[in-house]
């Protein structure tokens, strides 16, 4: 059996990282019981613990995409919308190409009611997964919210063509008809899920105001 030589070079390196081990340790470690107090408090439903473990991890790391993506997670978990589209914003930056980040944008945008936001965070999203359904359901819902409901009704029907079995998507489609004044239409797509979801409460909402 060969035995290993190390050069003296390597013999110092070896030497300085076992001396200084306690102190290389330290910080990892501490930023290593971040997270697992980060995942724990997000797994008891405490979302607010799991942000303030995130933000500190963020104090040290602001550009990380993965801290920036995950603070965006635990601060819409926890309601706090504007920490969280910020959190999101800045992991887009660091990964432009992300789906993600893109995505996650959306979460807090559409909590929030901001529609215009919303709209662009979607397309974003689609720029990049053209057949994204999530993207495509809440850019649906940024369209309707605007009063633009020609292209929510679109929207829509293109969702209701890949995802047949989406109630959510057909009672779109037939409150963007209902707003535009398409009654019998409407009506007709309300029945339908209906017919499948007796108690679905979009539908029943609808039906009630015509």
């Amino acid at each position: 059996m060969k035995t290993l030589r190390l050069s003296v070079g390597a013999k110092v390196l070896i030497a300085c990282a076992l001396a200084g081990g306690m102190a290389l340790s330290a910080a990892p470690q501490g930023v290593a019981d971040l997270y697992r107090k980060s995942y724990r408090a997000e797994a008891q439903n405490r979302p607010i613990e799991a942000l303030e473990a995130m933000k500190t991890i963020l104090s040290r790391d602001k550009d990380s995409y993965f801290v920036n993506v995950r603070t965006g997670w635990v601060a819409y978990l926890a309601g706090r919308f504007a920490e969280s589209e910020q959190a999101y914003r800045r992991a887009a930056k660091a990964q432009p190409k992300a789906i993600e980040a893109k995505l996650g944008l959306t979460l807090p945008l559409m909590a929030g009611k901001k529609w215009t936001e919303l709209e662009a965070a979607s397309r974003a999203v689609l720029a990049l997964d053209p057949k994204n359904n999530a993207a495509r359901a809440r850019l649906g819902l940024a369209l309707y919210s605007r009063g633009n409901y020609p292209d929510a009704a679109t929207t829509y029907r293109g969702l209701m063509a890949d995802y047949p079995g989406e109630l959510d998507h057909q009672t779109g489609l037939g409150w963007a008809l209902a707003k535009m004044g398409r009654m019998k239409e409407a009506r007709g797509v309300f029945e339908a899920v209906l017919a499948v979801s007796p108690d679905n409460p979009n539908a029943r909402a609808s039906l009630k105001k015509k």
